[in-house]
């Protein structure tokens, strides 16, 4: 039997379709522990390599709760889902969406780039349920198609 990750089962039970990944590209920076120079940090989410201007989707259906710049971030877009379910998509290059927007469907929201604290072109991805960042990877089955 196969095992479908929570995150798929809450929300296609709240009537969004099948959650995917934003953009496809291979994943450079993993979520959790990672050395910063001389220090170890949490890395909140995951870094997606991919080129500047590359169309980022919405994981789901949802509504725009922030877009705009934040510090480190750059430009950020943040989706609510629903039922505690937020995702947060940042280092782009232009965001394509406005706040309190409503998501059908997986729409691209923003074009991936390098604002903010960032080494190159990539996007940033996380998912907060209840407000805590959990590791995309196994919520979404699996890493995203290089």
């Amino acid at each position: 039997m196969r095992r479908v990750p929570l995150l798929i089962v809450l929300l296609t039970a709240a009537g969004c379709s099948v959650p995917r990944w934003p953009v496809d590209g291979i994943v450079t920076s993993p979520f959790g522990l990672r050395a910063d120079g001389l220090s170890l940090e949490i890395h909140h989410g995951i870094d997606i390599d991919v080129p500047r201007g590359t169309p980022v989707r919405a994981m789901a259906p949802g509504r725009v709760a922030y877009a705009g710049s934040m510090r480190g971030y750059g430009q950020v877009v943040m989706i609510d889902h629903g039922g505690g379910t937020r995702t947060v998509y940042a280092h782009l290059s232009e965001i394509q969406v406005r706040e309190g927007q409503r998501l059908e469907g997986r729409p691209v929201i923003a074009l991936s780039g390098s604002s903010g604290r960032a080494s190159g072109a990539h996007l940033h991805f996380e998912i907060r349920r209840r407000g805590r960042a959990e590791d995309p990877v196994p919520l979404l089955g699996g890493f995203p198609r290089p």
